[in-house]
């Protein structure tokens, strides 16, 4: 190794001995396993004299961890970044992030053989084909065990490595929980232990496996790729008595979970129908009244019907619309609360007999065919006829149908079997609680006496503030970038209200795109519920930092579970995934929520989600009186001209709309809350739903997080080069917006006065570099 190994193997030994004064191994029992370590370690390459070799810095710096109990892993050697470009093609293992199957660590025997030090050095080649250099570093976890990646290499579509060591004092099996930001591999002792081809936010015990341990040092790598936005990894290492406790844990919390899923069913159900006949209700009970008992206890329900005119009744008269409400409280305390619509069939009719035809748009999907789907149309729309009776929302649409009449106009946008179905659950709430009239109505946006605020509009390149060319430049590169990617999109591009370019590239296999094609914003819907959120902020309705449970019940208004508003827009409420329980389609989706709130860490992570945000959605349809979807089309959608735009399913990820469409939502928050002769929010508002340190709220966050906004900050490919600053990013340091799933844009420049948007389904092939390149083409465009 370039040296006397004694030495170093005596240094070692006493490093570990230190790290673990309870330790009941030897001292020589710790001296052979390093002794082992050194020799799968020399046998990988890490010969004499070459750059991989272990020095004495390395074993006193080594990442080691020694397995006792429960605990993060919090030390690594980490290197990266490496390209991990979208490609259009999967590659042999399926995925379509370069990085996730390509092994940058061949120079060090493979991903199954490498030993990472801090003196590693990896040469490769990048996107472009230049030869690039990676250096190793040591890398200390963050308290919640947290490898924040993003921090590290701020850049967005690549792939890194973490290694290190666990010291185990037996042959044991080990139970692992591993959270990642995106996609992740994880070899222990050069076997693959896990893997997880999937884009998602970090949170804490997403994955679990297990894994055989060998006494002594356990080489560990982890590989993690970056699709978009944050990136990182947290794993925890459980020794084999935690493992089994740990076990019994995860049980007793899925039970949990199964009963907050548990729906209130007919007892004697007939699974192809949700509807009833004239003259009696049919009796209710849980769906799995076993598992309700096993995890609550034994508690009364209760349940209460409701008519179409909210009238409590006690047996159905006529067909039509009606609801229940269940309600009972557990022997400890929690107050239960579940409600459905149910429809009452006409007497004479046989609901059951029926075989609707139901005639569905061929799917964009490159694994359906277009033209066999519309040579079957028929026998499609005949099985998804025989669906719709065989789902609980069938009795949604079967209200519908029997409220709706004949206008002889076009219906409004509001008039939908989801948003009758919402209005109705939300009166009747309202009514039962008792708030009808405890607050003053939203007001609509109101009109600004003076000048009206910027509109988009069209142009000069000259008036935009750019340089002459821009918008050629720019067209350029999105032409590239389709012919090279397949995946078509528009853009709009605006400076100071002017548009610079909006413009569609390429088609799918639904045609070519248009100005007017919708597609999925996914997570950026984040960014609209904060919008609607800030016009009750700015009428004094709500306030962000109040709790819950000052609007519903069931939510405590003080001490460390009270959740507030903020916790719900900055994913601090410790809620984790999207439209659980029902989502928003779960009327007394609070209530799930509420039954839970003993197991939440209030305040204390910060673990990305939707639920906050349906939470939230809750709170401004007690306050307003209308379901949320209608909130969002006529106090928000409808006076600022979004006729592309619709939003019907959660407040995480369901909006569907346009690049001119979402342009303006961006022009609106550029004019800090005004677009044309209407003010949304004042500017005081605005600067208050900015992101912000998290830390000054909660002392345990450390990130910065707006209500629906965040910093859309990309780091310069010229960083730290050539004179430029390492901070230097692309546009300025005040950009807003939020990211996507599907890879849409919503930015947000403040310094520039730029709006930036483009809508599309997936990233698709180099999205990051075409990303880049599209932003700095702007960038270089700029006149001042």
């Amino acid at each position: 190794m370039g040296r006397s190994t004694t030495p170093e193997i005596f240094r070692f030994a006493l490093y570990v001995d230190y790290r673990r004064k309870d330790y009941t191994m030897s001292k020589v029992t710790n001296i052979l396993s390093v002794i082992v370590f050194l020799l799968v370690a020399i046998s990988n390459g890490c010969s004499p004299g070459t750059s991989n070799a272990l020095s004495s810095r390395d074993l006193s710096e080594a990442a080691v961890y020694t397995l006792s109990g429960a605990d993060y892993i919090h030390n690594w050697v980490v290197i990266g970044p490496f390209p991990s470009p979208q490609v259009k093609e999967p590659q042999p293992d399926g995925s379509f992030h370069l990085g996730f199957y390509k092994d940058y660590l061949d120079e060090l025997g493979g991903e199954t053989k490498a030993v990472l030090t801090p003196e590693t050095t990896i040469t490769y080649k990048d996107e472009d084909g230049k030869e690039q250099s990676a250096k190793a570093r040591i890398v200390k976890a963050d308290e919640k065990g947290i490898v924040d990646l993003d921090k590290l290499f701020s850049t967005d579509y690549k792939v890194a490595y973490a290694f290190c060591n666990i010291l185990s004092e037996k042959k044991q099996d080990a139970l692992f929980y591993l959270g990642s930001d995106d996609g992740v591999k994880v070899w222990i002792n050069g076997e693959l232990a896990h893997k997880n081809y999937i884009g998602r936010a970090l949170n804490h015990r997403d994955d679990r496996f297990t894994f055989t341990l060998n006494e002594g040092l356990n080489p560990v790598l982890v590989k993690v790729i970056d699709m978009i936005s944050d990136w990182g990894f947290v794993l925890e290492a459980l020794d084999e008595t935690e493992h089994a406790k740990a076990l019994a844990e995860e049980r007793a919390e899925q039970d949990f979970k199964q009963f907050l899923n548990c729906r209130i069913v007919e007892k004697q159900r007939n699974p192809l129908v949700y509807a009833f006949v004239p003259g009696k209700f049919p009796e209710m009970d849980w769906e799995k009244p076993y598992l309700v008992k096993k995890v609550m206890g034994k508690f009364p329900l209760t349940i209460r019907w409701f008519d179409d005119q909210f009238n409590e009744v006690t047996q159905p008269t006529k067909s039509g619309r009606y609801a229940f409400v269940a309600e009972g409280t557990t022997q400890t305390g929690k107050h239960i609360r579940r409600a459905q619509t149910m429809y009452c069939q006409p007497a004479n009719w046989m609901v059951w007999a029926e075989i609707p035809m139901a005639y569905l748009k061929p799917l964009p999907v490159s694994a359906f065919n277009k033209d066999a789907w519309e040579e079957r149309e028929q026998t499609i729309a005949e099985y998804a006829g025989r669906m719709i009776f065989a789902d609980e929302q069938a009795a949604v649409l079967l209200s519908y149908l029997d409220e709706i009449q004949a206008t002889g106009s076009e219906p409004p946008k509001t008039d939908t079997p989801i948003i009758r179905d919402h209005d109705y659950h939300l009166a009747l709430k309202r009514k039962l609680l008792n708030v009808e009239d405890k607050w003053p109505a939203l007001k609509m946006p109101r009109t600004i006496d003076g000048k009206p605020a910027t509109v988009l509009h069209e142009g000069t390149e000259q008036q935009a503030h750019v340089k002459p060319g821009t918008a050629e430049s720019i067209r350029k590169v999105c032409q590239k970038w389709f012919e090279d990617s397949g995946e078509p999109f528009v853009i709009l591009v605006a400076r100071h209200g002017v548009i610079i370019i909006h413009e569609a590239f390429g088609q799918g296999l639904n045609g070519k795109v248009t100005l007017d094609t919708a597609t999925e914003m996914a997570s950026i819907t984040k960014l609209v519920t904060g919008v609607m959120f800030a016009q009750f902020v700015d009428q004094g309705l709500v306030a962000i930092d109040d709790p819950v449970g000052k609007f519903l019940p069931d939510f405590p208004i003080e001490g460390d579970k009270a959740i507030t508003l903020r916790h719900c827009f900055t994913h601090t409420t410790g809620l984790t995934g999207h439209a659980e329980w029902g989502g928003l389609h779960n009327p007394w989706l609070e209530n799930v929520i509420a039954n839970q709130l003993n197991r939440l860490p209030v305040g204390k992570v910060h673990i990305y989600n939707g639920m906050g945000y349906d939470l939230a959605g809750r709170v401004m349809e007690i306050v307003s009186g209308k379901s949320i979807f209608r909130l969002m089309r006529e106090n928000f959608f409808d006076p600022l001209g979004l006729d592309n735009t619709s939003l019907e399913g959660d407040l995480g990820f369901s909006t569907r709309s346009t690049a001119g469409d979402f342009a303006r939502i961006g022009q609106l928050l550029l004019n800090r809350g005004s677009y044309g002769d209407r003010e949304y929010f004042s500017p005081k508002v605005f600067e208050m739903i900015l992101p912000k340190p998290l830390k000054n709220f909660y002392p345990d966050i450390n990130v910065d997080w707006g209500i629906g906004l965040t910093w859309m900050r990309m780091r310069h490919p010229e960083a730290g080069k050539n004179g430029l600053p390492k901070d230097k990013t692309v546009l300025s340091k005040n950009v807003i917006g939020h990211g996507s799933a599907t890879s849409a844009i919503l930015r947000v420049d403040l310094d520039n006065g730029l709006v930036i948007s483009q809508t599309r389904r997936q990233g698709g092939k180099n999205y990051g570099k075409y990303l880049t390149q599209f932003l700095m083409a702007i960038e270089e465009g700029l006149a001042d």
